[in-house]
């Protein structure tokens, strides 16, 4: 349960210090400070759950330069293999509703 509740403080203190720093660079603080609380949190939980993974000395696979690799505990990399590029398109605005 410890692990749980040090990931709660993780997320938590990612939204405090994101919504800081969206204030502090977006024209519209509100939208800002929710934008950054929402990217904060997202990055330090993901950051904390790599570390978590990392100490379950188990493979894990990342994409870099079009390619899948597998890195081992230890950082090595392994070339699975080649990813063609994505020929979508995705739009640059996207309206919700």
């Amino acid at each position: 349960m410890k692990n749980d509740d040090e990931i709660i403080d993780s997320i938590l203190i990612g939204g405090i210090i994101g919504a800081t720093l969206g204030t502090l660079i977006s024209q519209n603080k509100t939208t800002g400070s929710i934008v950054g609380a929402l990217a904060g949190a997202a990055l330090l939980a993901t950051y904390k759950a790599n570390e978590g993974a990392m100490l379950t000395h188990l493979p894990f696979y990342i994409e870099e330069n079009g390619f899948l690799y597998e890195v081992n505990a230890n950082g090595e990399k392994k070339i699975i293999k080649k990813i063609e590029k994505s020929t979508k398109h995705l739009p640059l605005k996207f309206k919700l509703k």
